[in-house]
């Protein structure tokens, strides 16, 4: 069924939540602007029966949390609600634009994973991890909670399956790895723009372009068979840099089968296995006791077989004297230039917009290089922050004299009464 959702922007749904503006979604599904309590929120609406909720439990920094789920009416057709707190970026309208550094994939799919660990260890899957359910509210990542369902909960088959849905969706199950999956398209997507096609045998063939330890964790996400896929804590160890521990499968049982052995056999390997154990204890307290003895105390010596001439003691060697270190003046900043941002742009701020921006500065004391150090944050006023730091002018620092280059964090606070601006020097 096909809804014109923007028909009901400015209707009342159960007599408190206003439907505002509407800022997108799909045919099962509706999100408007809102505001609960005093406070600015989101609200999805589907049409259909009602169904349970575990977000609305849930608690956890990384997930978007959920106000309010109930059913109303909206010009006579039943509608079920989700409020929850409005984001103010969504992964899915960065990632046309371009595609995501390494060092940026990496700050989106730790929270991610962190989340995702969150829900697992409660016997939840998300069910729709993709770009357009990772968000950013201020300078904190978070994923939809909405729409979550038991591991141990029918799925049911998807009308219109998107290759965010793994395999077994099909099918009807829907388990932990279900996410994995959808982990891994998204990740292939998030950095390279593209999701990848289907490969001969089924699984998604992973560009060998992606940097080695996100084409590892793409390849092991993006396998067939649920049981191949790494688990969440698997990639979170990848990412890290740490060999994931592979579970350690239990053996398939088979009936014993009893073997008669000579009893004298027996009580040798017995005394063997004994012996072999005591001098494993022995090397092991030894090995710590040399271990933990400190420097200065020199294991005593062994007795002289005979007497020793008595010597002069050599002359010590003449003290050497260490080289001064370079004596270093600190830069400082000699101008600041101003983001340009409309007025109209700082109004619509709730709170504060924080961008951090790390520039690089030559001899001269001109700025070389920035690089923003929020990812997660408004494109505009990134933006805006990244052009005025290359207008900044620094008078830079010395060493014995000489002028050097420098590196800066440079800070940019927009707010409703204007922007604040802060400079640190990093090295």
């Amino acid at each position: 069924m096909t809804t014109n959702w923007a028909q009901w922007e400015g209707q009342v749904i159960d007599g408190e939540c206003r439907l505002g503006r509407y800022l997108g979604g799909s045919e099962h599904s509706g999100v408007f602007a809102t505001e609960f309590r005093g406070n600015k929120a989101a609200i999805k609406l589907r049409v259909g029966e009602r169904r349970s909720e575990p977000g609305v439990e849930l608690s956890h920094p990384h997930l978007l949390p959920i106000y309010r789920a109930g059913r109303g009416q909206l010009d006579g057709t039943p509608v079920w609600y989700v409020v929850m707190e409005l984001a103010d970026e969504v992964l899915a309208s960065f990632i046309p634009e371009r595609a995501l550094e390494a060092e940026e994939a990496r700050e989106t799919l730790a929270p991610v994973l962190d989340a995702l660990a969150y829900l697992h260890a409660r016997g939840l899957v998300h069910g729709h991890i993709k770009p357009a359910n990772i968000m950013s509210v201020g300078e904190k990542l978070k994923i939809s909670s909405d729409g979550l369902r038991r591991s141990d909960e029918a799925a049911g088959r998807p009308e219109t399956p998107t290759p965010y849905d793994a395999p077994e969706i099909a099918e009807g199950r829907l388990a932990p790895a279900s996410d994995v999956w959808s982990l891994g398209m998204t990740l292939v997507e998030m950095l390279t723009q593209h999701l990848p096609g289907a490969g001969s045998d089924g699984e998604p063939p992973v560009p060998a372009t992606l940097p080695p330890a996100f084409r590892d964790i793409a390849s092991h996400c993006l396998r067939r068979d649920p049981q191949r896929r790494w688990t969440v804590s698997q990639i979170s160890d990848r990412l890290a840099g740490r060999a994931p521990v592979e579970p350690i499968m239990p053996p398939r049982a088979e009936a014993p089968v009893a073997i008669a052995q000579p009893q004298a056999t027996i009580r040798k390997r017995s005394t063997t296995a004994f012996i072999v154990g005591v001098l494993a204890i022995l090397v092991a307290i030894g090995s710590v006791f040399f271990r933990s003895r400190p420097a200065s105390e020199a294991p005593p010596a062994a007795p002289a077989t005979a007497a020793q001439p008595e010597t002069s003691a050599p002359a010590p060697p003449p003290e050497k004297r260490e080289a001064a270190p370079p004596k270093r003046m600190r830069g400082k900043v000699e101008h600041e230039a101003m983001p340009d941002v409309a007025a109209k742009a700082l109004e619509t701020i709730d709170g504060r917009v924080r961008v951090r921006v790390a520039v690089k500065v030559d001899p001269m004391g001109n700025v070389v290089a920035t690089k923003l150090d929020t990812p997660r944050v408004s494109r505009y006023f990134a933006t805006a922050a990244l052009q005025a730091a290359r207008r900044w002018k620094f008078t830079p620092p010395t060493e014995d004299g000489n002028a050097v280059a420098s590196s800066w964090a440079l800070e940019f606070d927009f707010g409703r009464a204007g922007v604040q601006m802060h400079s640190r020097q990093v090295s």
